[in-house]
């Protein structure tokens, strides 16, 4: 049912920006994004359920719950950039969009290197005991 609302105010959306495209860019790019935000809300706020999973998932395992933390920050940052470089390219910047892809490229590395850090001590680890 949430994918019919998330569907639906996408097409209202893209339906309404290209109407007023023609006539009025302006109402058009705050119908984008009022729409825009409205579409990241109701996917956000269903992501939010399967974030409990995780945690359990972190607690059979044994898995630090901050790199689970860290996994799911680089997953919201991905979807997030790739959701805004879209919004930018739709409105004929395309270099700006890359920009920002690059920038959430650059972010994505640096949030991850406490992941990568993790790693390198477990396998200095497992060095130390062969």
């Amino acid at each position: 049912m949430e994918l019919v609302r998330i569907l639906g105010v996408g097409l209202v959306t893209a339906v309404a920006a290209l109407l007023l495209r023609p006539n009025k860019p302006e109402l058009a790019f705050a119908v984008t994004i009022a729409g825009s935000a409205v579409v990241l809300l109701f996917a956000v706020e269903l992501a939010a359920d399967t974030f409990g999973v995780f945690a359990e998932l972190g607690e059979q395992t044994g898995i630090d719950s901050e790199l689970i933390e860290i996994v799911l920050k680089i997953v919201a940052i991905g979807y997030l950039v790739e959701f805004a470089a879209g919004i930018v390219e739709d409105f004929g910047a395309k270099s700006v969009a890359d920009k920002l892809v690059f920038a959430g490229k650059v972010v994505i590395f640096s949030v991850s290197l406490p992941i990568l850090r993790a790693m390198v001590s477990l396998i200095a680890a497992f060095l130390e005991l062969v």
